[in-house]
């Protein structure tokens, strides 16, 4: 199949402001509707859109060695609130609540951003996605 260039040259104008949309998301996840999750979708929709006009590709070894290390970040945050606090997923460090929720919402935005990146260049690996 034939790629549009009009599609392709819009991805790349449009694909800074769609990251800029997600951290938007992640950050202010606390105070509107949004979070981590959704953010990290956004982000990893603007990664993505330049990879389907490009033959620029993510290395999903250090891809998927980033996103285990993002998850073990949060069972690290988990266990220390569980040991403090004795509720898991908590402010275990007594800091600002907004500051551990931005913190929070990135560290959950980031996995889910490689984690859906790594889904869909997998998808990649397997062949073209255009015939």
């Amino acid at each position: 199949m034939d790629q549009s260039k009009i599609l392709a040259s819009m991805s790349y104008i449009i694909y800074p402001f769609i990251i800029l949309y997600g951290f938007y998301v992640t950050v202010y996840g606390d105070i509107t509707s949004g979070g981590g999750f959704q953010g990290g979708a956004f982000i990893a929709t603007g990664l993505l859109l330049i990879t389907f006009f490009s033959e620029v590709r993510f290395n999903l070894v250090t891809l998927n060695k980033y996103e285990k290390l993002l998850f073990l970040l949060l069972i690290l945050i988990a266990f220390v609130s569980l040991i403090t606090k004795g509720i898991a997923m908590t402010n275990p460090l007594n800091i600002n609540k907004r500051y551990f929720l931005v913190f929070f919402n990135l560290v959950l935005g980031l996995k889910v951003t490689a984690g859906l990146i790594n889904v869909i260049e997998s998808f990649f690996e397997e062949g073209d996605p255009f015939v």
